[in-house]
């Protein structure tokens, strides 16, 4: 595997964004990167483009993320040839696998890419399935709760930071049904481009924001702890998602 011959300095802020993103604060993150306090340039603008990402999905924009994702992992292949990469799953976007471990913060940006991927691309593949005993627009729409709870209602670390202005957050933080239509519809439009949209009768039929609500958790308690990766690995888990998690198998 080539590395660059050079040790890049390493700064606080080179630590605080990734260990900011590694626990899903992906505000922090933006807001270090923002103000210039990271040393390793490369590692700080695939750093960037992760956190965007992060904010994508949070506003439930899974297309847009996982495009983004795509971009930091083809910047990662171009930079080190050496690094594994996935085969091709139907689209244009590259996918890393992770490497050996191995010593500084260009791994851990690394393996954010390639956890954020690997979680993406397993919300894919369920959306993508055809559940037995619900409809698949409805568990479409329960997966999409379960990244609202994730990402947004159990995020305390993220929901703590000051926010952005960002319409799609605010939209799914006041609970309303068309933000979680538009959420799942994208979802929907990521595991099948040509699928139709998500309507208020899916909504309707799964009990609305309560019934869902219950449905997704019941959903989480029936997946593995996180994070939800490809394959196991010494990576940390978001805080939401753990805390997501945690109170779906207590329920």
């Amino acid at each position: 595997m080539r590395r660059s011959s050079a040790t890049p300095t390493i700064a606080a802020g080179d630590l605080e964004a990734i260990g900011a993103l590694e626990s899903g604060n992906w505000r922090t993150a933006l807001r270090v990167l923002g103000e210039g306090q990271v040393a390793d340039a490369y590692v700080g603008a695939n750093l960037r483009t992760v956190a965007r990402a992060m904010a994508f999905r949070a506003a439930g924009d899974h297309s847009r993320a996982w495009e983004t994702l795509g971009i930091a992992a083809a910047n990662v292949a171009r930079r080190q040839p050496g690094l594994p990469v996935l085969p091709a799953d139907g689209d244009d976007v590259v996918r890393l696998a992770l490497p050996p471990a191995y010593a500084g913060p260009a791994y851990r940006m690394v393996r954010l890419v390639w956890r954020e991927q690997s979680e993406l691309g397993r919300l894919r593949r369920l959306a993508a399935d055809r559940p037995s005993g619900m409809p698949q627009d409805r568990h479409i729409l329960v997966l999409a709760f379960v990244e609202y709870l994730c990402w947004l209602e159990l995020d305390l670390e993220t929901s703590l930071t000051p926010p952005t202005d960002d319409a799609q957050v605010y939209e799914l933080r006041d609970r309303r049904r068309e933000g979680f239509l538009r959420s799942a519809t994208d979802l929907r439009h990521l595991a099948m481009p040509r699928a139709g949209t998500m309507t208020k009768t899916v909504w309707g039929r799964a009990g609305g924001y309560h019934g869902l609500r219950r449905l997704a958790l019941l959903e989480l308690a029936e997946w593995p702890e996180p994070p939800w990766t490809d394959s196991p690995a010494t990576c940390p888990a978001r805080s939401g998602a753990r805390m997501a998690w945690a109170m779906a198998r207590a329920a």
